[in-house]
């Protein structure tokens, strides 16, 4: 396919047609100098135009915008400093799990025959006092089963702090057990039937020996 074929003009000043200019510009003065009319101006020279034809290639060079100056780059924006780590936090030491028996044990010990003397004792209490001396037996029992170098004597529920009584559920949070002579901290909650006559549910954490200096400020006795 043929690319265009462009026309350019080229201005030539032609050397006979200043000479033809000269003697018509003399005719015409001497024609304005009998009439009275306004001073025309004068003749332009002629001009000889030339035609030249440009290949597709300087076409498309010649009629190609000029390309933009490229802009200036902008200064790079410093990284964004990493924020500074959190302090590891400290995770507040968790609590001992408390020990949940799933056997319930004081009404086998009360149904043996060497028990009768304990089953009188308990129909002589009122019934807030039978029910905590029937959680203090589970107390006993459940700690010797847990483990066989303990050898629970007695139970203390108010040692360090007052039990609480709720319905048919105790609390003792600041109790002791006593065992091969020395005396241990304990903490249990106890659930009895609706009557108060049974231990239905029961859980404990015993804790660190009582100091030997603080027996007699806490009411634990050194012999049974």
């Amino acid at each position: 396919m043929r690319g265009p074929v462009v026309v350019t003009l080229r201005s030539e000043a032609s050397p006979w047609g200043i000479s033809t200019s000269v003697v018509l510009h003399a005719l015409l003065a001497a024609t304005l100098a009998l009439m009275p009319l306004p001073k025309l101006p004068k003749r332009l020279e002629e001009e000889r135009v030339s035609v030249g034809i440009l290949t597709p290639q300087q076409f498309e060079a010649s009629t190609r915008p000029s390309p933009a100056p490229a802009r200036p780059s902008a200064p790079e924006a410093p990284a964004p400093s990493p924020p500074p780590s959190a302090p590891p936090q400290t995770q507040p030491p968790t609590a001992p799990a408390m020990i949940r028996p799933t056997e319930m044990l004081s009404g086998k010990t009360l149904a043996d025959p060497r028990s009768r003397q304990a089953r009188a004792d308990l129909a002589t209490f009122a019934s807030d006092e039978r029910m905590v001396q029937l959680c203090n037996l589970e107390a006993m029992d459940q700690i010797r089963r847990w483990r066989a170098d303990f050898q629970p004597e007695r139970v203390v529920p108010y040692a360090t702090a007052e039990e609480r009584v709720r319905g048919t559920t105790i609390v003792a949070d600041g109790a002791a057990f006593r065992s091969r002579k020395n005396w241990y901290n304990l903490k249990f909650k106890c659930q009895l039937a609706q009557d108060g006559e049974s231990v239905i549910g029961f859980e404990f954490l015993v804790g660190d020996p009582v100091a030997r200096e603080k027996w007699d400020e806490f009411g634990l006795p050194a012999v049974h």
